[in-house]
């Protein structure tokens, strides 16, 4: 590496395109400072280090800082780069010269600092057996070049070059892209998303959106794009490939996502928390002209913070504040002094509050033990309750999660992403075995986020239907879940048995395989007795779930119809193929068996589960965790008829209070709540919460959730929360710092102007 540095060249020669040869050069993006003013002054830009994603979640790097401040600086002379006249000077500088300039020295084993003036990231590109000395982590390697009459030739040529030859890169078109600029600021977005590993959008110039797609690949596949663009009337091709350099960890939290837990041994401690913050809150508004728009976001980021690091897990009581703005979290405190001042909870022994609202906020007062303490279970809900785009934007906030599962497995057919993910996506059109896979990728997913990141650790878990697989893949116990992917995709249990032709259903009616059968399934608000009183009439018809005040009728749609009219209600049509839990489904009770008959971990890992325990609808008491009792149990669930109510007060019996859905929507949360108000067997309080909603955003109900279970007094670490927070506050502290300067600096500039 040289210590070299070049003076600004205003009018370089031209220079013939280099190839990368076999090297390959890693590039890293740094902070540009200098860029603050510049950012100021074109207004659009200003807001780009906040805003964009793929700028905002570059973490800081002193060792890439300290490389760029020896490498070569190729500035960039604006004025004969991002003109518009066509002049000789625009014609003797291009984007690709100063590409080929610095590929000639890197050859030189040499490091090179690629900027724009006006740009907030500078391009820091070097050998990568540099980059491997220094233990510096790429964002990126530049691997091929090409360029020719045609893309499709140019490209071709990069990817030959890159030995790639094989692979379709993701295209990024900066084609119509005319100013060194414009082109830059494409080739560091690009380089953003690779490191976020949120897939690049022909718009993500103007769209500003947190909302990205994750950019899954194939299984063990670094993700490869095609930098196309034009100059001298010629197309030309950069191939990048991913580096081992992980974006940071976008926050939970942010200005629009306030959340202030408060803890206190006594209710008069939480009322004066509660006054405290809003006087705190209101604080930060009367110190800005606009309350709506120029709120100082460190001073808020600071306070939240700071509330956070306060907590105290061991006090009796807890509330959780929850906002999208200070006017709304001043509105949520106002509302909550208000309960308070209206109900007897100062007295010496108070009443049992139970005060939540739709922004987030709650409460919970008890004389009893809080039903987090020792309660607390984990539910995992059965097929058909994934949707599409969920968990979109959950990759941007546990950037390192999936990238473990990505070396675990295949992320993308965990989640069924070329299904759930596509443009106009469409559940109806999945497969049973491509829905099981994706409702057990969810579990598995909110599993990890809540037990590593929130470090949350169920005392008890079920399952509904197929959910009960879901719960043994996701808690630890399955050595190799990942494997039953494929597995799924391809067991005519899946495909023909209790699906597809619905072979099962064949044999028990005694039908040839040209016989149609048209199946499907009924939701009906009626008692099992209303439904079992008549349902010898109907061979071909089968009560297939209890679940509280409704029941799941399947069958011969015919038959079912003609039941339900017989019985005077009406069925809401599930339209699914699926033959579970009913009698023709007994016929494979042993293939399935076999099926989830799976090795589990090793004794170690398994001592992490063991406080668990394990409930199945198949039995009233815990399972043993042994391959062949697990295995069996699924398979008696799968099979036979589910009382999901009996399931839900035999939980209850064991101990469960506090209910969590672990899965895509929230399927079982408004079933348990309708059990527990109307069980007369059980009467032991209980509440059910999910970790996320269909309709809302994954953040919001991820928050409210940990809201829940802090309220519940469940153990929860809130280290994630101060962790993202905190490097949101430094970024956010340093992008001010930087605007104030730019201010400064203007100021003068301006006044100059006005005389």
């Amino acid at each position: 590496m040289s210590n070299q540095s070049t003076s600004v060249m205003s009018k370089p020669e031209p220079t013939k395109v280099a190839s990368v040869k076999s090297m390959r050069i890693a590039l890293k993006l740094i902070a540009n400072d200098a860029a603050s003013l510049a950012q100021a002054a074109n207004g659009a830009n200003g807001s780009l280090h906040t805003n964009n994603n793929a700028f905002a979640a570059i973490k800081p790097c002193s060792l890439a800082e300290t490389l760029g401040a020896t490498a070569i600086p190729l500035e960039i002379d604006v004025s004969s780069l991002d003109g518009t006249s066509n002049t000789a000077t625009n014609l003797n500088m291009s984007f690709r010269d100063y590409l080929a300039q610095a590929i000639e020295r890197i050859e030189q084993q040499q490091t090179v600092l690629l900027s724009h003036p006006a740009l907030p990231y500078r391009l820091l590109m070097m050998p990568a057996i540099v980059a491997a000395k220094h233990r510096c982590h790429p964002h990126a390697y530049l691997t091929g070049m090409g360029e020719g009459h045609e893309l499709s030739d140019a490209v071709q040529q990069a990817l030959t070059q890159a030995k790639r030859a094989h692979v379709s890169p993701t295209q990024i078109d900066a084609t119509h892209c005319t100013s060194y600029k414009d082109k830059f600021f494409e080739l560091i977005q690009l380089i953003g998303h690779l490191a976020t590993r949120s897939l690049p959008t022909t718009n993500d110039s103007e769209n500003n959106s947190t909302n990205k797609q994750y950019w899954f690949s194939e299984m063990h596949q670094s993700r490869v794009a095609s930098f196309n663009f034009i100059e001298a009337e010629m197309q030309h091709a950069v191939v990048f490939v991913q580096g081992t350099e992980l974006a940071q960890a976008s926050s939970l939290l942010d200005n629009t996502r306030l959340f202030f837990p408060m803890s206190a041994s006594t209710v008069s401690e939480i009322l004066q928390q509660l006054t405290q913050l809003q006087s705190q809150l209101n604080a930060i508004i009367n110190t800005n002209t606009s309350a709506a728009i120029n709120v100082n976001h460190s001073t808020l980021l600071a306070l939240m913070l700071n509330n956070l690091n306060q907590f105290d897990h061991q006090a009796g009581k807890a509330a959780v504040i929850m906002g999208n703005s200070i006017e709304t979290a001043c509105s949520e405190i106002e509302a909550m002094l208000a309960m308070l001042s209206t109900s007897d909870t100062l007295a010496s022994s108070p009443s049992e509050v139970e005060y939540k609202t739709p922004s987030g906020s709650c409460l919970i007062l008890t004389a009893n033990e809080p039903l987090g303490t020792n309660g607390l279970c984990f539910v995992y809900p059965g097929v058909g309750t994934v949707y599409p785009q969920m968990f979109s934007q959950l990759p941007r906030f546990f950037p390192d999660l999936y990238a473990q599962l990505e070396r675990d497995g295949d992320v993308k057919a965990m989640l069924q992403a070329d299904s759930i993910y596509a443009d106009n996506a469409k559940v109806t059109d999945m497969s049973l075995g491509e829905l099981a896979i994706a409702g057990v990728g969810a579990s598995y997913i909110l599993t990890k986020v809540l037990s590593e990141y929130f470090n949350v650790k169920p005392n008890f878990a079920m399952g509904y239907s197929m959910g009960e697989a879901a719960m043994w893949a996701s808690l630890g116990i399955w050595k190799q879940p990942h494997s039953m992917i494929e597995a799924t995709q391809t067991s005519t249990i899946f495909t023909t048995d209790i699906s597809g032709r619905l072979d099962c259903v064949r044999q028990a009616w005694q039908l040839n395989q040209s016989d149609d059968i048209v199946w499907n399934s009924f939701v009906v608000r009626a008692t099992p007795a209303d439904i079992e009183a008549v349902l010898t009439q109907y061979p071909r018809c089968y009560l297939a779930i209890i679940q509280g005040d409704t029941c799941v009728l399947a069958g011969c749609e015919a038959s079912c119809k003609a039941l339900l009219k017989q019985i005077g209600k009406r069925g809401i049509a599930a339209n699914r193929v699926t033959a579970m839990h009913t009698a023709p489904a007994m016929l494979i009770h042993r293939e399935v068996a076999q099926f989830y008959q799976q090795a589990l971990h090793h004794n170690e890992q398994l001592e992490q589960t063991a406080q668990i325990k394990f409930i199945s609808a198949a039995s009233s008491q815990p399972i043993n965790v042994s391959s062949l009792d697990i295995a069996t149990s699924i398979a008696d669930t799968f099979c036979q008829p589910l009382n999901f109510t009996e399931l839900v007060n035999n939980a209850r019996k064991l101990g469960a209070k506090l209910f969590v859905e672990i899965g895509a929507d929230r399927q079982t949360t408004t079933l348990i709540d309708k059990i527990a108000r109307t069980s007369p067997t059980v009467s032991e309080p209980c509440q059910a919460i999910a970790v996320n909603a269909k309709g809302g955003d994954d953040q919001t109900a991820l928050l409210k959730c940990i809201a829940q279970l802090i309220s519940h007094k469940a153990p929860v670490s809130l280290t994630c929360l101060t962790q993202g927070l905190a490097n949101l506050l430094a970024s956010t502290l340093k992008f001010e710092v930087n605007n104030l300067q730019a201010d400064a600096t203007l100021a003068p500039q301006l006044e100059g102007e006005q005389s």
